[in-house]
This record gives structure tokens, sequence and C-alpha cells, in this order.
């Protein structure tokens, strides 16, 4: 933990091509004068590219670093943008500041990605990951500057590939912890921790310590009630808006682990990518949320400054991922982070220093019960295939049998979604694998948290209802219309269609 990071692939790095003032984060209403007042703010932060960033609180301006794009003109010395610099004094509006470096650090020709920053014994310092694009060793290199707004001056690699068994050596992320520097690292083939010398320059071998598995990358420690949180990205960062990466979380009575999830799973040993539980994953708006930092507001608030697409303006720019800057509060559930409030990114929300974002509940157009659901073109029940209890069983379509694999349960979110609960299996009715397209198969899975199991139920004003699933916007519907038994049910764009519609009978 340290005292200002406050709590604090290769494709996916790119950078903002648009030099000069940052884009306009705040929103604001008129006051009784008639002037803006600055009651809120809007994502995206900044954009066009500002991927993986890092942040750091100086005595109230806040500076923040991000992600470089790929540079193929073949010179290692060209003034070509190497990590940009924004500030803010308000965590709502930025200006662009510069680049850190005015030259490629020499130790090896690649793109740099993933800075993490820091002030250490009266110098700002960075750590950055680094790749040759001649198919080198991936690596973690240090730079130090009397300024945060730089120049940094290069110290070449503290730690690659080559120095330990394991691979994926980048992202790194800094912590002092108890007067020593540590550094946690690692991208898809486990997550280390190792302590640094104190001029951060080597490591100590017999320190390094695996925490988290193999589905993981981009961590980020910070401390809050009484626990040490690990907080790391986990998914596809770099597929446009098909992007699947999401922040995952575990915490610690311990600065070394073990890092637990909310169902008591350690971190260590989670080797598959989106299986476990998400405190910030994407939705329509913003897909492929992740890599980012956390910082502590002047009132002791936390937030997250973090990337993701944005669906408004497509996924990406000139042949490379458009990811942009987003910034949300972290809110607590029985001390279990809370991301925007539903654990997705906010379009809009309260500015820092204001009160929570969470305003309360909203309500849906059904009551919280049990219910038997039949569509409306066949006049059949929605049901789990053969009764099943199984994570990834089929939902269908099937005459009334008095199954409680029949009956669903609806519990509805603070954001006026539902999740529908299968009576029989007590397992949730989801789209497989949080896909986003026409015709993706509905399936029921235990809880995850993601927005696939989320579903908008919207009141057709004829007694009937459609069941939006919340990260795609597409309904449930039964494929072909069909009327027979154990026709499945699919997400498709609505149309109208009566195998679209439900009614809801309560048991």
């Amino acid at each position: 933990m340290t005292e200002n990071h406050d709590h604090s692939g290769i494709q996916r790095r790119t950078i903002l091509k648009a030099i000069g003032a940052g884009a306009v984060g705040a929103t604001g209403i008129l006051g009784a004068s008639g002037t803006a007042a600055a009651v809120g703010y809007s994502n995206p932060q900044y954009e066009p590219h500002f991927p993986d960033p890092t942040i750091y609180n100086d005595d109230g301006t806040y500076y923040a670093y991000g992600t470089n794009m790929d540079r193929n003109d073949g010179s290692n010395d060209s003034q070509e943008l190497l990590v940009p610099i924004l500030s803010s004094t308000d965590l709502m509006n930025w200006t662009y500041e510069g680049e850190a470096f005015t030259a490629r650090p020499g130790w090896v020709y690649g793109s740099i990605w993933a800075p993490d920053i820091h002030h250490y014994n009266g110098q700002w310092v960075m750590f950055y990951s680094l790749r040759p694009r001649n198919g080198g060793e991936f690596g973690i290199g240090l730079a130090t500057s009397d300024s945060p707004t730089g120049p940094f001056t290069d110290h070449g690699r503290v730690i690659g590939d080559s120095d330990h068994a394991n691979g994926g050596t980048i992202d790194a992320y800094f912590v002092e912890h108890n007067d020593t520097p540590y550094l946690f690292f690692g991208s898809f083939h486990g997550i280390y921790l190792i302590a640094l010398t104190q001029d951060l320059q080597s490591w100590h071998p017999s320190s390094y310590t695996q925490v988290a598995g193999n589905a993981y990358e981009g961590a980020i420690h910070f401390e809050a009630n009484g626990y040490q949180y690990l907080m790391v990205s986990t998914g596809g960062c770099c597929d446009g808006l098909a992007s699947t990466y999401e922040y995952e979380v575990g915490r610690s009575t311990s600065f070394f682990g073990p890092y637990t999830n909310q169902n008591g799973t350690d971190l260590l040993n989670r080797n598959a990518n989106n299986k476990g539980v998400p405190v910030l994953t994407g939705n329509r708006r913003f897909p492929g949320p992740g890599h980012g930092d956390v910082i502590r507001y002047d009132d002791g608030s936390l937030w997250t400054v973090y990337h993701a697409y944005d669906a408004q303006d497509g996924g990406w720019v000139d042949g490379v991922p458009r990811r942009v800057l987003l910034m949300d509060r972290i809110e607590w559930e029985n001390d279990w982070p809370v991301i925007g409030c539903t654990n997705t990114p906010t379009e809009t929300a309260q500015a820092p220093g204001s009160a929570s974002n969470c305003t309360g509940p909203v309500s849906g157009p059904l009551t919280e019960d049990t219910y038997r659901i039949t569509n409306v073109n066949s006049s059949k029940l929605l049901e789990v295939a053969n009764a099943g209890t199984e994570n990834g069983n089929n939902v269908q379509q099937y005459a009334d049998t008095g199954c409680t694999c029949q009956q669903w349960t609806l519990s509805q979110n603070r954001d006026g979604t539902y999740h529908i609960i299968n009576a029989n299996s007590g397992l949730y009715m989801e789209v497989v694998d949080a896909e986003y397209g026409d015709g993706a198969t509905v399936q029921q899975f235990e809880r995850s948290g993601h927005p696939c199991q989320r579903w908008t139920v919207i009141d057709n004003g004829d007694g009937t209802f459609r069941l939006e699933a919340e990260h795609s916007g597409l309904v449930a519907d039964v494929y072909n219309a069909q009327t027979s038994d154990g026709a499945n049910v699919i997400q498709w764009s609505y149309w109208g269609g009566d195998n679209q519609k439900w009614t809801f009978e309560p048991v």
C-alpha cells in the first residue's frame, strides 16, 4: 500500500492521437445565476485512446498516464507518443500534458504500455511494460523524473521473462509495504509478487511469490476496510466491442495473501478467464472494461480509472482497438467493492466529493415472486431441459408438466433489472458465454454477477412482456417461432414477434 497511489494480448496498447486539451468529462446544470454548475461527470473521461491508465494524487492535482500505440516507422529515436500524461484538479476535466519520454527507452526496441506511476524517495518513478517487435522477451522497465510531467530518464529492465520460469512479465504495479518496495506483475501466466531493492532497479529472487492464477493480468493493489485487495483483469481485452475484459477481486488480511474472492475461492486457483465473480464488467455502451488503477479522493472515497470500448463510436480507430478513459466510484457491499453501483460502467454519475452515486433501487414492472413464464406464440412454458441442475443446461419451451423446472423466481437488482432463477436448480438464466449476437443460446448457470444474467422485463402494454438481456440488448426468443416441445430459447433482435413475448403467472 502506498501513501498517494492511494489504495491505489499485446495489440491492446494504443494512444491518443488528438494532441491538446482533454475532452471535457464534467456535466452540469444551470444554476440560479444562469452559469453552469458542475454536479456530476460523464464517461468517457478522455478519448480516443487512453488504455491501461495509472493515476497519482499530487497534493490535489491528479496525474494519469496511459499506454502508447505501436509505431512502425523504423526509428528508435523519432519524436513519438511515448506514454501520454493527463492532469486534472477535479478528477473530471483532463488536460494533455505531453509524453513521459522524449525518445524510446534504448534497452530494447518495442512498444511501451501499461505504465505504473508512484512517488518514491523524492522522485517520480514509472514502471512500464515493453516487448520488442522482433519477437524478443517481455519485460518491465523503470524510469524516473523530478517532475510528474517528465521527461523521464530510463534505467533499463528490472525483470524479464528470462529472469524467471513463468513468462508474462508485464503489467507492473508498485506498492510500498512496511518500508519495503514490492512489485506485482503478470499477464495470463500467473500474478506474481517480488521484493525490490531500495533503488528499485533490481529484485530479490527469494521473494518471488505467486498470488493469483493464469486467468489474470493488470493487477491493482489497495487497502480498505481492514483488508488488502487485489483487483485483477480477466478475459479478452482486444476484440473491439466483442471484448470480454472485466475486473475480478480477491481480498486478504495479509499483504502476501491468500487473496480469496466472494465465493471463498483463492485467486491462485483461477486459471480460466471470466469464470470468477466480476466487480466491473461490460454493458451495451461500454464493453470490455478493465486494467486500470485505484485512487483515493480528498473525501476518502475510492475511485477506479480504467479503459473500455465505447459502442457509440465503434471499437476501432485506424485498425487498432479504440479504448477510452473511464472512471467510476467504488461502493461497498459487505466489504466487497461494487463499481458503478451495478458493477458496470456508468454514463453519468455524481462528481467526486458528492454523496454516493447509488440512489437506491429502481422498480421494475413485476414484483419479486415465483412465476410460470409462457411463450405467447406457442403457449408453452419456459423450462430447463430435462429438469437439469447443472451449469450449462439448456433453456427451452415445453408443455406444462408441473415440474418446478418450469418455475422461475424473479429477483430484482438495484438498477431495475432482474435475475431470473430456476426454482428447481437455483441457477440463473443467462446468455451463453455472454455473447452479443443474434442466435446465442440461453442456458442456466451459477451466479456470476455478469450482465448476461440480468434481464430487463419490458411491458409490451398488452399483458405480455419481453425479456431483454442487459449486456446485449437482445430479447429471449423461441428459435424460428417454433411451437414444438423442446424448441430452443435464444436471444434475438426485437422485431415484435409473438415468439418474443411472454406472460407471467405467479405460482
